[in-house]
């Protein structure tokens, strides 16, 4: 079963939601219940027994060995936090099942596997514990943990059902405080549950099927100038409902297991600017590659002086990295890839006009049109990226 994406799946949650809501609001909701919970639901939704349940006993399987795989990484370099290159050789190994699965699944329909490569060496949800285990490794690097991780709740972090699959993406130390205080007012997390919940019907099940049906689907085919400005819009606003969607379901979910799940969107087509953009837009995921990639390449290089003759060029490159990873992420497809290097494009060039225009000052607008302008030209850009990101440009 695909968490969110069918009426059955919510069904299945109301078994988890009863005993859930008995231990909530009894005060004995603590990290063994949540580890317990979402093994079962994830042991349930990977067997799929109204499904295929070949392949889902496969994903099963491949789920617990990167689970233990995993574990073994992460204590592994628990005894060895200052060894560089056991660091770099566990984010190697985290990294590997994800890159063969990416690597591999473009392949798959020339080979005659199944149209989803999770199915044959992979499972529902690999790149998103991926970021899980590499945010509890740069910890452990860091020595920022008191002490080694807790196996429960190393697990319970790990395989906390609601946000495997797509997110929101958690931290570990945040996570980890959330299961320490326990669930306080439970009453309120009920009642964020069944708001988050509603939330998610109204985005995913009703604007964002109406506009796939009514703006997306007549243009699909349409390669004209017309069309595709068309398809650009409605394939926006149906990203957005639909993610921003799927984001309030995991958030409810997790309410029902006492957890804060982090937010992700929070107006995105209201910024002016691509920086503010990705402050906006799947923000734990930009988050993610801001702190652990883009802020540590920066640091690293400011710290060995690599461009010595241009301050600016250290976030320059950062951006290209950050962002070209980000699109490699998403998969090997050019439209992934053209997508990444496409925002990393908006993040320089609106640094570097930026800073031309105030050194220049030939481009003088009253402030509250000059916000205006900035959010239509951004919105609009960022709109062609998803049109880049959705592959309707290279069908």
């Amino acid at each position: 079963m695909t968490p969110y994406a069918s009426f059955p799946y919510f069904l299945f949650l109301l078994y988890p939601a009863v005993p859930l809501m008995i231990l909530g609001f009894s005060g004995r909701l603590r990290t063994g219940a949540v580890l317990l919970v979402s093994a079962a639901v994830l042991a349930i939704q990977f067997w799929n027994p109204i499904g295929d349940t070949a392949a889902g006993v496969r994903q099963l399987i491949y789920l617990g060995a990167y689970v233990v795989w995993s574990l073994a990484l992460i204590y592994w370099l628990v005894g060895r936090p200052a060894n560089r290159r056991a660091y770099y050789a566990t984010i190697a190994l985290a990294v590997l099942p994800l890159a063969v699965v990416k690597v591999l699944e473009p392949h798959t329909a020339a080979a005659g596997l199944p149209a989803g490569l999770v199915d044959t060496v992979g499972f529902l949800g690999i790149s998103y514990m991926m970021f899980r285990v590499i945010d509890v490794l740069i910890l452990v690097r860091d020595g920022v943990l008191d002490g080694p991780p807790v196996v429960g709740e190393l697990l319970a972090y790990l395989l906390f059902f609601p946000t495997i699959s797509a997110g929101p993406i958690d931290r570990y130390r945040r996570f980890v405080a959330d299961l320490r205080q326990g669930p306080g007012n439970y009453a309120g997390h009920v009642e964020q549950a069944i708001r988050r919940t509603a939330q998610g019907f109204l985005y995913k099940y009703v604007i964002g099927y109406l506009i796939y049906r009514y703006v997306m689907a007549p243009v699909a085919g349409a390669h004209t100038l017309g069309g595709d400005l068309i398809y650009m819009y409605g394939y926006s606003l149906y990203l957005f409902f639909d993610f921003a969607g799927y984001t309030a379901f995991a958030i409810g979910a997790g309410h029902l297991l006492g957890i804060d799940v982090p937010e992700n969107f929070a107006g995105p087509f209201l910024s002016p600017n691509f920086r503010e953009m990705w402050n906006r837009w799947n923000m734990t995921l930009s988050f993610w590659f801001r702190d652990h990639i883009y802020m540590r390449f920066v640091l690293g290089a400011t710290k060995r002086r690599w461009f010595r003759g241009n301050r600016h060029a250290a976030s320059y490159v950062g951006f290209v990295i950050t962002m070209g990873l980000m699109g490699f992420w998403h998969g090997l497809a050019w439209n992934y890839i053209v997508y990444g290097f496409f925002q990393a494009a908006m993040l320089v060039g609106y640094d570097f006009l930026g800073r031309w225009n105030r050194r220049t000052k030939r481009v003088q607008l009253p402030a509250g049109l000059a916000k205006a302008a900035s959010i239509f030209i951004t919105s609009n850009l960022f709109c062609f990226s998803l049109l880049i990101f959705s592959g309707h440009l290279f069908t």
